[in-house]
């Protein structure tokens, strides 16, 4: 393993682990043992020289101890199979959450395993954070998502390799005068309602994030177009409310984006799905990014759909993508291209259509 110290913000730093790249002017980017990802500028190395241990990453009790170590205190740990959930709110709570995940998890593999695109199993136990309440959540995030804090309910972090969110029965409760808590049973019931299927959808969208970039579908540290991801996590995410989890499979029709889709159908440009493949802008801006995020969606739908052979080559592709490797907007188009044909615009046409007769 690699050893280095840093200098950061007035205080010394000992990393231990394995260097993922290393620039032509001293950077690095190194992973350590709990699957954080840090980013090392050339100004900041004071030091570096290595070990004889090989890398391995930690087990989830350790790993579980590192993430309490970060935590404010009152946090305690539910560990499954695959996932570490570090909590403050109830353990009914942190157990639902440990279901819905390993619920994610199963469907997930089967579902690629069936179109033949091998995945590896994730190398590090998947850390995730549950806070009780929304004010705590915003708080511990501002660092890491600025004032969008305070507007998201979950998210995945591809740095700390963390998913981190907070008890959603506080935004389900009729009156919020006072916090409840809630057996297993309850949550599912709360959980289930139509009110709550968006937020139910985000915490699968966002675990659906931390698989992709854990079993080998994007590479960390690469810059992954938005399109293609947020696509695959809306595929993901639509929700089952007949289900007392609130999901059960993969690649329902999103009614939600599906409704937004339509909405802007009239007015598509004819050049709407080159720019959906080149400009990730439009998934960052207020006023964009419903549109972006429908049509991300329905193209996804579309290529499983009707050119799931062809989608699965072009993934395939697009997975090989090295930590910090960008495409400009030509080399995407050209990969896109390669596997889907020249012609975009009608391409789109086809795409409108189809999605046009969904029910």
């Amino acid at each position: 393993m690699d050893v280095v110290r840093i200098q950061r913000a007035g205080q010394a730093l000992q990393l231990k682990g394995r260097v993922l790249v290393e620039g032509q002017d001293g950077s690095l980017l190194l992973q350590t043992r709990d699957g954080v990802i840090w980013v090392v500028q050339a100004d900041e190395l004071r030091w570096r020289d290595q070990d004889t241990a090989p890398f391995a990453p930690l087990d989830r009790e350790a790993l579980g101890q590192r993430l309490l170590a970060q935590l404010p205190a009152g946090f305690q740990l539910h560990t499954t199979d695959h996932y570490v959930v570090a909590y403050n709110t109830s353990t009914a709570y942190a157990r639902w959450c440990a279901t819905l995940l390993e619920r994610l998890h199963r469907a997930y593999f089967r579902f690629w395993e069936k179109r033949g695109f091998e995945l590896r199993r994730p190398e590090f136990p998947l850390p995730v954070i549950v806070f009780d309440d929304r004010a705590d959540y915003a708080a511990f995030s501002r660092d890491e998502l600025g004032e969008a804090a305070s507007a998201v309910i979950g998210y995945y972090n591809f740095r700390t390799n963390h998913m981190v969110m907070f008890d959603l029965t506080g935004l389900a409760q009729p009156s919020r005068t006072r916090r409840r808590r809630f057996s297993s049973s309850q949550i599912r019931q709360l959980l289930a309602q139509p009110g709550s299927e968006r937020n139910v959808a985000t915490i699968v969208h966002e675990a659906t994030h931390q698989l992709a970039y854990n079993t080998g579908l994007h590479t960390r540290y690469a810059v992954n177009p938005f399109w293609l991801a947020e696509g695959l996590a809306i595929f993901f995410e639509s929700p089952d409310l007949k289900n007392a989890s609130g999901w059960r499979t993969i690649g329902r029709v999103n009614r939600f984006r599906l409704a937004e889709f339509r909405r802007n159908a009239s007015q598509r440009a004819a050049d709407r799905l080159e720019q959906l493949l080149t400009d990730d802008s439009l998934f960052r801006n207020a006023r964009t990014a419903p549109a972006a995020y429908a049509d991300a969606w329905a193209l996804t739908y579309y290529l499983f759909r009707r050119r799931p052979k062809d989608f699965a080559a072009y993934l395939k592709e697009m997975s090989k993508l090295e930590p910090l490797e960008e495409l400009t907007a030509k080399e995407r188009l050209k990969q896109f291209r390669k596997y889907f044909g020249a012609d975009l615009e009608q391409l789109d046409r086809d795409l409108v259509r189809y999605v046009g007769r969904l029910r």
